[in-house]
């Protein structure tokens, strides 16, 4: 994955940081250890959020009940959350721009 600018959707605060697209969103909590994925669109379509952990692991995170109640979650337990991005799709379809996620300044 190559750094990218946050897109101006993406937002980064004391909470974490999220990427909403209109039609799904993507949240890491600010401990950098919780991932959700919310499909936000009655299009048929999933919604998928791919991420990167500080163990060089790659994972994915699929919600595909469209807008009804309940969103896609994982955990991480020993590694924090490096990178993720939002993507349109439950294992293909295009993606919105990685967004790096890091504390004090470094991605450790």
């Amino acid at each position: 994955m190559s750094e990218a600018a946050a897109s101006p959707a993406a937002a980064s605060s004391s909470d974490g940081w999220q990427d909403d697209a209109g039609w799904g969103s993507a949240t890491v909590s600010a401990d950098r250890k919780h991932i959700t994925v919310c499909d936000l669109s009655r299009d048929g379509r999933a919604v998928r959020v791919e991420y990167a952990t500080t163990y060089l692991q790659k994972w994915t995170v699929v919600d595909s009940d469209g807008a009804r109640w309940g969103c896609g979650t994982d955990t991480t337990h020993l590694s924090r959350i490096t990178v993720f991005k939002l993507c349109e799709g439950g294992t293909f379809g295009s993606c919105r721009p990685p967004i790096w996620v890091s504390c004090a300044g470094f991605l450790g």
